[in-house]
């Protein structure tokens, strides 16, 4: 099931449920230092064992992640990335064109999936865009507890088992 939505659309996508529900919990979480927002992440972490990765829970890590980029890099996901996420992370394949935020639409999912508890794997096309993406994204990441790994096909047997044991792992189908 594959999911398309363009940017074009913008009042349709930021009617969105879960974008007005990440947009509720910016501001609580922007007046949250550093170790709070960690502490909320972990406790959003404690409370996906038991409900999952409900619509709520799903909406606060997206509102985690976004705030943790906030302070990382200076940007906020836009409403069509969080759509997008939110698809991903419904088993569904998205398709985005150049320029609209493939890499930080693709880390909401994984950072949503790896908070709930669930091992991810983010696959890219070459070992220079796993590393990339995981060496840029680490520090957002860690911000919210999770810690990141890649792969790529000259690592030894214990890189690999260290990348692996990680959160999230970045790494290509070769």
């Amino acid at each position: 099931d594959a999911f398309r939505l363009a940017t074009s659309e913008p009042l349709l996508v930021a009617r969105a449920p879960i974008c007005r529900a990440v947009a509720k919990l910016a501001d609580e979480l922007r007046a949250l230092d550093d170790e709070a927002l960690r502490e909320a992440a972990g406790q959003l972490s404690r409370e996906a064992v038991t409900e999952g990765l409900s619509a709520r829970l799903r909406a606060r890590s997206f509102a985690l992640v976004r705030e943790a980029t906030r302070r990382e890099r200076g940007i906020a996901h836009h409403p069509v990335q969080l759509l997008a996420a939110d698809a991903m992370l419904d088993g569904r394949i998205v398709e985005m064109a150049t320029g609209e935020g493939k890499t930080i639409t693709t880390m909401l999912a994984a950072a949503g999936a790896a908070l709930a508890g669930i091992p991810v794997h983010v696959m890219t096309v070459n070992d220079y865009l796993a590393h990339r993406d995981a060496e840029e994204l680490a520090p957002i990441y860690a911000r919210l507890g999770l810690s990141v790994g890649f792969t790529k096909h000259d690592l030894s047997t214990a890189e690999r088992r260290a990348a692996y044991a990680c959160d999230i792992v970045y790494a290509t189908s070769q």
